[in-house]
């Protein structure tokens, strides 16, 4: 009888407790899920050790993969207000600077620093000095005309919105010039086996890409390939390799590939990856040739990758390609016999062919910019912090703290990382680890 007494007087103290609650827990309920933790493990607390830059400066705006600056021979060139820039890459000091606007990349070569200004002056300028060695009027002034440089060679190509031209490098003597409009929006592409690749733009019903063979000697042209070709992934044996991107509905395929004759510009064989009965959302996002591997990547859903690896010497209609999937998206690679993916917001390195992959145990942020430079990885985070890590390892060897979320690419030179965080050049001596 004493046990039922005590059995009662405890269900009645419950009911009284429940009979208060009801209030809270309406509430709750109505305030839906308010709190939510990330489960970041051993990497909540970020314990990189952070670098401190030798130096650092203010520069012209550079973002989205861009590069403003260029470096050789423990020298980096940078263009700010109007004036071409040298200074000393392991103290910033300043060496030289030149009076002049820039309408083109900088490109350093040999000793020698060349560009375009604003005044259409094509100029080489002694990367020791900053005095020029000769000045080429290529075009009129014009504040609002960018120009593309590339040195190849013995010769400098530039092309502007409607021409191409080769320049001697020693001289600055012009060698030959396309005609006025023969070409619309020009874009150098390669010079192989004694022909100059260009491709242009062609509108009509349907805007078209074609490419042009020039005779690297005379500036002859030989040939146009009609269609939309857009990079030239592979050059060997006498023939280009270009992605065809005629529109991908009509192909049924999400890569086609044009083997090119260099000398006569014809098709030799086109090679079709992957048959989709719905090319449209399969189409590849990129393709990569690499030695004697095809890579092409596809993205069938937002922030993943499937990349499809076929032998260059076999109908890939008679291959079962070797693919990596649910690994993220696919950021660069192959590099040292790696592909690079960005999953959960975290890189990693996969070793291609095989299981092995490694992680970079950075803290979680979406890479801006991921440039590989030896053996060193810059990883440039929205945050605007910046990683160096060993790419065969993954190991961190450090960080930089910026206020950037894009970034120019990087460039390591007198074992300093030169890292262009928008409108400032950082220098980062290489940590002991990186710089063997």
């Amino acid at each position: 009888m004493k046990r039922m007494k005590r059995m009662t007087g405890a269900a009645l103290s419950l009911a009284l407790l429940l009979s208060a609650w009801p209030a809270v827990a309406d509430q709750a309920g109505a305030a839906g899920k308010t709190s939510y933790t990330r489960e970041y493990g051993i990497r909540a607390e970020d314990r990189t050790n952070v670098l401190k830059p030798k130096w650092q400066i203010q520069v012209d705006v550079a973002g989205g993969g861009a590069s403003e600056i260029a470096t050789a021979d423990g020298r980096v060139f940078y263009s700010y207000r109007n004036k071409i820039m040298s200074v000393d890459a392991a103290t910033g000091k300043t060496k030289w600077t030149y009076d002049s606007r820039r309408s083109s990349p900088l490109v350093a070569n040999g000793g020698f620093l060349y560009f375009v200004n604003s005044q259409g002056y094509l100029i080489k300028l002694n990367g020791k000095t900053g005095k020029a060695r000769w000045k080429t009027k290529i075009a009129n002034a014009s504040e609002n005309v960018s120009y593309s440089l590339v040195h190849e060679g013995d010769t400098m190509y530039v092309t502007d919105p409607g021409s191409l031209a080769a320049f001697d490098a020693a001289t600055g003597k012009r060698k030959w010039n396309t005609k006025s409009q023969e070409i619309n929006m020009p874009q150098y592409r390669v010079t192989y086996d004694g022909i100059v690749v260009v491709s242009g733009v062609e509108s009509g019903a349907i805007t078209t890409l074609p490419y042009y063979g020039y005779d690297a000697a005379s500036g002859k042209r030989l040939w146009k390939l009609y269609g939309i070709h857009t990079d030239v992934l592979h050059e060997q044996d006498g023939y280009l390799y270009a992605r065809n991107e005629w529109p991908v509905l009509d192909n049924g395929y999400a890569a086609v590939i044009d083997k090119v004759d260099v000398k006569t510009g014809k098709i030799a064989e086109t090679l079709s990856y992957i048959p989709e009965e719905d090319t449209f959302g399969n189409n590849a996002a990129s393709v990569v040739i690499e030695g004697n591997s095809v890579y092409v990547e596809q993205q069938p859903t937002l922030g993943e990758s499937k990349v499809s690896v076929f032998s260059l010497d076999s109908a890939p209609d008679r291959q079962t390609p070797r693919v990596y999937e649910g690994r993220g998206k696919w950021l660069a690679g192959p590099y040292s016999g790696r592909l690079y993916f960005e999953v959960n917001q975290k890189l990693i390195g996969l070793r291609d062919g095989g299981n092995g992959f490694l992680a970079f145990n950075g803290p979680a942020d979406s890479i801006a910019q991921l440039d590989l430079l030896g053996r060193v990885a810059v990883i440039g985070l929205t945050n605007g912090q910046v990683y160096l890590a060993d790419a065969s390892t993954g190991k961190i060897a450090g960080k930089l703290l910026t206020e950037a979320r894009q970034f120019g690419v990087a460039q390591i030179e007198s074992g300093m990382a030169i890292i262009q965080a928008e409108s400032r050049i950082y220098a980062v001596a290489l940590p002991s680890s990186l710089a063997k």
